[in-house]
């Protein structure tokens, strides 16, 4: 392992903000950085943080958390956070499926997934984070009417992700395959990541599917 990123997974977990799926008492240590105070929004597979911090910031009364499976990519948000003063924002190392093992029923408000791996081939078609069997885990934690949102620049996954909805019998709130092309767009969902800014410059188009259960 380079030695950079040794570091890296070394000092986040000094963080107080990053909370790790496999420590004790995970949620409580969860709620107690936020106050006890209730409702949560989580980015799955959030990386370096973007949309978490942005939203954060656009929402100072809400709590932000990412999640990411490597702490090495959550390290530079949560870093950012301490040093920008964000106190509404922190980080989960952990997995999409184990969200039902760790948030209690009806505790969080919102899910962004913004730009994961769209797993192209179809024998990996269970690991894309809009599988049904990642629904299920969604609408344990999610509170009535809490809506899950795609953000992507994959056709593949943007149509694959409206057939889930329409097969399972999803309410669908909003899509677009090209979303940039709307002048009404909410604060929300302008943020832009690193790799969406990548995107826009080679000319891809970002879709959009936002749903609830």
């Amino acid at each position: 392992m380079p030695r950079k990123k040794l570091i890296k997974i070394t000092e986040v977990k000094t963080f107080s903000n990053v909370f790790h799926y496999k420590d004790e008492s995970v949620f409580e240590k969860i709620a107690g950085f936020f106050g006890h105070k209730k409702g949560f929004v989580l980015e799955l597979g959030c990386g370096r943080g973007d949309y978490t911090l942005n939203l954060a910031q656009l929402h100072t009364r809400r709590h932000f958390i990412g999640v990411d499976r490597k702490p090495s990519r959550i390290y530079n948000g949560a870093k950012h956070a301490n040093e920008m003063n964000i106190k509404n924002a922190g980080f989960l190392v952990g997995y999409a499926e184990l969200l039902a093992e760790i948030f209690p029923e009806s505790s969080v408000d919102e899910i962004w997934i913004t730009f994961p791996d769209p797993y192209p081939r179809r024998s990996s078609m269970k690991r894309r984070l809009t599988h049904p069997r990642f629904l299920e885990n969604y609408k344990k934690i999610l509170k009535n009417g809490g809506a899950v949102n795609l953000k992507t620049d994959d056709e593949a996954l943007y149509n694959y992700t409206l057939k889930v909805v329409d097969e399972n019998g999803l309410k669908l709130i909003k899509e677009t395959n090209d979303l940039y092309s709307n002048d009404k767009l909410s604060d929300e969902e302008k943020i832009l990541t690193k790799y969406e800014v990548q995107h826009l410059a080679e000319g891809k188009k970002i879709k959009l599917v936002r749903f609830c259960f």
